[in-house]
């Protein structure tokens, strides 16, 4: 499977998750490359000061995150007016309908509840690629 369009930013903070999601996404295609942050603080500095053209194509978040949480920092790029364009999927432990409604209402496009097996963190990240696909 191959992209016209080739980078993901994934704020995870559990180093167990980044492994998993980086190698399943190696499956699909080597040459994506992805920008791994453990904070949202970093991602959001990463995003504010980067270049143009380092932003990313997609955004993976987790909610649970330490210090600033995932829905403060999907708020914070859907009202940037050079990433609200860029599409934010959840993938998170949290089955809460009031919190996925949350999510959705901020602007995520899509949300994950974080599986139990690779069979289905395989299709996850397959949906994942293929949005971005649909997009380009």
């Amino acid at each position: 499977m191959s992209l016209a369009k080739k980078h993901i930013c994934l704020a995870e903070d559990d180093p167990d998750d980044y492994y998993i999601f980086a190698r399943t996404l190696e499956e699909f295609d080597k040459s994506i490359k992805l920008t791994w942050f453990t904070t949202c603080a970093e991602l959001l500095e990463y995003l504010k000061t980067g270049d143009e053209d380092e932003l990313p194509d997609i955004i993976v978040l987790d909610m649970n995150m330490p210090k600033i949480d995932g829905q403060t920092c999907l708020l914070t790029i859907k009202s940037e007016a050079n990433l609200h364009h860029i599409p934010v999927a959840i993938l998170s432990t949290g089955t809460s309908p009031a919190a996925i409604k949350t999510a959705y209402d901020g602007g995520a496009f899509r949300y994950f509840v974080k599986p139990f097996s690779m069979e289905e963190f395989r299709k996850i990240v397959e949906e994942i690629i293929n949005f971005k696909n649909a997009t380009d």
